[in-house]
């Protein structure tokens, strides 16, 4: 039986009539690294704020490992770490008194940790640099700290590169892969860099207009991304036939509609369309495609206009 950390039932919330988020059911397992995509409005930060307790939902109800309820679901809350929109910070603090505070409001009695932890999210040397002295970059690595504090098993982090030059970029896609990797941590992103995402994520959550738009893992994202020639036809079994008796490959997949989408002969497509036609297979469609993470979203949710 799957142990789901985080799993939602027709999770809807409204502001004044509005619906931030509408019927939404997702489910998140254990050592994943889920991407949540989707445009602003989309309702990502909502669904983070109810998992946070930050929120509280006017309809549909959510788990946190297997609990449900107020009470439970209060309990469960110290087994997470967030940093959500942006992080907190006090302006007059060093970035090690914030973890001290943080640390001692939480009742973690490991004063290493402070040390430890600056120095996992590249803040070793701020030394008495105080936080409104602080770069985007440094807030959101401190930001991190505080979210990792008390070794959370489910972290999420709302646009955690945000700010970070390239090489900050890869540091924090590095450290989110071995949190995984190494502690089993579950964690929770989201981000509009799509190809950095593309990049961590194990999984993917694609929402719109507050609404599960696709759930999907990243073999299958790259299934549904990579390049294909698309044909459609009037015999799509005498096609499969005549791919692997006469062209030799069985580098195709038949989709629900009877499309066949062509792995192989990219390069080649004429030999192809010439092999149909010398057996009598008439294409309605033949067609090149395969998308990137942006344009694959696009189509997701619904058109160019939604860029």
């Amino acid at each position: 039986m799957k142990q789901y950390v985080l799993k939602t039932n027709k999770l809807t919330k409204s502001y004044n009539g509005a619906f931030a988020l509408r019927d939404l059911s997702v489910a998140m397992e254990a050592g994943k690294i889920y991407g949540l995509i989707g445009q602003n409005g989309a309702g990502k930060s909502t669904l983070m704020r109810i998992a946070a307790g930050l929120a509280f939902p006017t309809g549909g109800h959510i788990e946190l490992f297997g609990q449900s309820g107020e009470r439970a679901l209060q309990a469960e809350r110290k087994r997470l770490g967030c940093m959500i929109e942006h992080p907190g910070l006090t302006p007059n603090l060093t970035a090690k008194e914030h973890l001290r505070f943080h640390r001692t409001v939480r009742g973690i009695p490991n004063v290493t940790l402070e040390n430890e932890l600056l120095e996992l999210v590249g803040l070793g040397g701020t030394g008495k640099k105080k936080a409104k002295d602080f770069s985007l970059g440094m807030r959101q690595r401190l930001g991190i700290a505080i979210a990792l504090l008390g070794d959370p098993e489910l972290l999420i982090l709302d646009e955690p590169t945000n700010g970070l030059d390239p090489v900050g970029v890869v540091e924090v896609r590095k450290l989110l892969i071995r949190l995984c990797e190494e502690r089993q941590m579950t964690i929770l992103i989201s981000s509009h860099n799509l190809p950095e995402l593309y990049q961590v994520a194990t999984d993917y959550i694609i929402i719109h207009q507050g609404m599960l738009k696709q759930s999907l893992t990243h073999a299958e994202l790259e299934e549904n991304c990579k390049h294909h020639i698309r044909i459609s036809c009037d015999q799509p079994e005498k096609l499969t036939n005549v791919l692997e008796t006469q062209l030799g490959t069985v580098s195709y997949k038949v989709m629900a509609d009877k499309t066949v989408k062509l792995y192989d002969y990219l390069d080649n497509k004429e030999q192809v369309a010439r092999a149909m036609f010398n057996n009598g297979i008439i294409a309605t469609n033949f067609s090149v495609e395969g998308d990137t993470l942006e344009n694959y979203f696009i189509s997701v949710i619904g058109g160019e206009r939604h860029a």
